[in-house]
Parts: structure tokens; C-alpha cells; sequence
């Protein structure tokens, strides 16, 4: 694959986890403030959400080799379990921290893109 095409790829990958995994923190934000059932059933949505930013981080490590995307999954991992314990400060941190490992490649691929004038 030419470097052009895998700083594209790295890039869509990329940014597309940090949009969900925002959305993932806004959410977080939201059940904090729920009770009861209510509490119980938001936290098992986003759970199942999380798990599917999982799955596209999976296909994205797959698919470009960018560790971060492996790592970011292994942090929501441990979201996941600060979640079912009622930590949402440490779900929240972790969520941020997996952010920051997305936003690795897409720096990197976003000056390979600007190098061949492609955005």
C-alpha cells in the first residue's frame, strides 16, 4: 500500500474512533446523573456501546497496524470496568485517554496528507 493511501486509511480510522469515542464520553456524562433502572439499563447501552468502538478499533488496528488503536481498546477495557462499578471519573479518564491515542495517527497521517496537497 502506498504511504499516501495508509495515511488515508490511519486518518478515516482515526477520526472516526475519536468522534465515537467523544460521543462515548458525552454519554458517560449522562448516565452518571440517572438512578435506579434507569442507571442500570444506561449503563449496559453504553456498555454495548463501547463494544462497538471496540469492534472498529479492532478492524482499524487490522487494518492499518497502528498500536494506538489496539491500546485505545485496552483502555476502554478498563472503562468498561469502572462503568459496571459506578467509577465514572476513571471511566471518563480512560475514554480521554483512549481519544489520545487515536489522535496519534491522524497527526501523523494529516501531515503526510498535507505533504502531497491533499488537504
Amino acid at each position: 500500500m502506498t504511504q499516501k493511501k495508509q495515511a488515508v486509511m490511519n486518518y478515516l480510522f482515526s477520526e472516526r474512533a475519536k468522534t465515537n469515542l467523544i460521543t462515548a464520553s458525552k454519554m458517560l456524562a449522562l448516565v452518571e446523573g440517572f438512578k435506579g433502572a434507569e442507571k442500570s439499563g444506561a449503563k449496559k447501552l453504553l456498555t454495548i456501546f463501547i463494544e462497538s468502538v471496540q469492534s472498529e478499533l479492532g478492524e482499524g488496528y487490522g487494518k492499518t497496524g497502528q498500536a494506538e488503536f489496539n491500546n485505545a481498546s485496552g483502555l476502554l477495557d478498563n472503562a468498561k470496568q469502572f462503568i459496571e462499578f459506578d467509577d465514572f471519573e476513571r471511566a471518563t479518564l480512560e475514554i480521554s485517554k483512549a481519544v489520545t491515542e487515536c489522535t496519534t495517527p491522524a497527526q501523523n497521517s494529516w501531515q503526510v496528507l498535507s505533504e502531497n496537497e491533499l488537504v
